[in-house]
């Protein structure tokens, strides 16, 4: 009897595992109270966006970017792009009010392919002021150029 139960048991967990494997590779990710993190697919990436910076990094170097809100809003598209799966580097962002987002690497949209490409949305609105992303080179060979 207890044996039957334990198998009955593991058997429970497995099916509760994989849903919530599943369910997680198709909702959003709720993090930080409001702010919701939703994972951009390829059939959502859109290529013709202007970026705001273009850059390089190599293994272990951290750089800063920053990006201004200064109207309401309600979704804000982050876009990390390198292009080399390769190379791995790591996304973290900062709100003005005070919360933080990741750290992200690539993958996180269910694609390996030198991308981060998000969009964090809060219905009430997008915190204004000015939102800063570290860009980490967590494993990189040589230099490695990219654009957010």
């Amino acid at each position: 009897m207890l044996q039957r139960s334990g198998f009955v048991v593991m058997v429970l967990l497995l099916i509760t595992s994989s849903t919530i494997v599943s369910a997680g590779e198709q909702m959003p990710i709720a993090t930080n109270g409001d702010y919701i993190i939703q994972p951009i697919n390829d059939a959502e990436k859109n290529t013709g966006d202007v970026r705001w910076v273009y850059d390089t990094i190599t293994q272990g170097m951290i750089h800063w970017h920053q990006r201004t809100v200064s109207s309401h809003i309600t979704s804000l598209n982050m876009d990390l792009n390198w292009d080399n799966p390769s190379n791995s580097l790591r996304l973290k962002i900062y709100s003005p009010d005070g919360h933080l987002f990741g750290p992200f690497y690539d993958g996180f949209d269910g694609a390996y392919d030198g991308r981060i490409n998000l969009n964090i949305i809060n219905s009430a609105g997008i915190a204004k002021g000015t939102w800063y992303c570290e860009v980490y080179g967590e494993q990189v060979e040589g230099t490695q150029s990219y654009y957010i």
